[in-house]
């Protein structure tokens, strides 16, 4: 099969390779997965420069996010056959024509999905989901203040937030990625290249701010996002696209009452040893079984916004992190491939 492999840490444009490598054989509770798409974000450049939080064993392929057709499983394998199609959360290797995971990982999804809509849903509304669901209780009649809204996980928020009956806010950058937030259902659009999105905030909300803010980019953002919250609301932090992490001052969430809480899907998958694994499965299941009962229901459809060949990965990624792709950036695998 063919992969992607990065053998050293460094700029995604000199140590992403393709490269030929056996096709992977599974073990007891292992499911080899035939990738047909694979999705590609902003944290697969942070790994492989070696800057994430959570660093990957040399050599290794990236995306940990794909879906495909199972092409073989191992002994005690209960969850799929051969033949079924799957999303999974892969903990590296999505980008390779096959990649070998625990059964645990392995969700099936019906046979009309597309699979890159699969590559989408694992993480991306999987995290906006969890986040806003099991971590942040948003509840019907109150707002949400979502924060890279044209973005995978930001447009996966907006939709869901939307689907649990929220009023939502969506800050984007330019009219191009302004639209896109709009077209999954936003209520408010803010362009934060034109308005301070703070002001704007408190004059929808007439002064008095919003219940829950989801916030992906870290920063000043995360500060005049604390700033923009109603009395006993609640931050959400998912991530640090603007690359810092912010210093939080906690007498700002004093004076209002107000929460900081955090939300990992990786801990679900086994990124926290020696926890109840049992129980995150469980949770997980739970989470995976919400996110596919909204895409039954109509009530989110995941954008993919541009796809690739597995041979252009650097340009997928670049594509990314330059801001190019609105929804979900995906290589897409073929006969050549395999």
């Amino acid at each position: 099969m063919r992969a992607i492999v990065i053998n050293e840490f460094g700029n995604y444009k000199e140590v992403a390779k393709l490269e030929t490598l056996p096709i992977p054989n599974p073990g007891p509770g292992e499911v080899v997965v035939r990738n047909k798409a694979a999705g590609v974000s902003f944290a697969a450049s942070l790994n492989i420069a070696g800057k994430y939080q959570r660093k990957a064993p040399l050599p290794y392929i990236p995306s940990t996010e794909a879906a495909g057709i199972v092409h073989a499983v191992g002994e005690n394998v209960t969850r799929v056959v051969v033949g079924d199609h799957v999303m999974c959360s892969v903990d590296h290797g999505g980008a390779a024509g096959f990649c070998k995971i625990e059964d645990v990982a392995c969700f099936k999804i019906p046979k009309e999905m597309d699979f890159a809509v699969g590559s989408a849903l694992i993480t991306s509304y999987n995290t906006s989901y969890g986040a806003l669901t099991r971590r942040a209780n948003l509840q019907s009649g109150e707002i949400l203040l979502v924060h890279g809204a044209a973005g995978a996980v930001g447009t996966a928020a907006v939709e869901i937030g939307k689907a649990l009956g929220a009023t939502v806010i969506a800050v984007a950058g330019g009219e191009k990625h302004c639209e896109t937030a709009r077209h999954h259902g936003a209520d408010h659009v803010i362009d934060h290249r034109n308005e301070n999105f703070r002001n704007v905030v408190m004059d929808i909300t007439n002064g008095r701010g919003v219940d829950l803010v989801y916030d992906s980019i870290g920063g000043d953002v995360t500060i005049q996002s604390i700033r923009s919250l109603a009395y006993e609301g609640r931050l959400l932090t998912i991530g640090y696209a603007c690359g810092e992490i912010p210093k939080i001052a906690a007498n700002t969430l004093l004076l209002k009452n107000a929460s900081a809480m955090g939300f990992n899907l990786g801990h679900f998958f086994g990124w926290s040893p020696g926890e109840n694994r049992k129980q995150h499965i469980e949770a997980l299941d739970g989470m995976t079984a919400g996110v596919l009962d909204l895409y039954a229901k109509n009530q989110i459809k995941p954008e993919i916004g541009a796809r690739f060949p597995l041979s252009q990965f650097v340009d997928a990624l670049d594509a990314v992190i330059n801001r190019k792709v609105d929804g979900k950036c995906v290589i897409e695998m073929n006969e050549e491939d395999y």
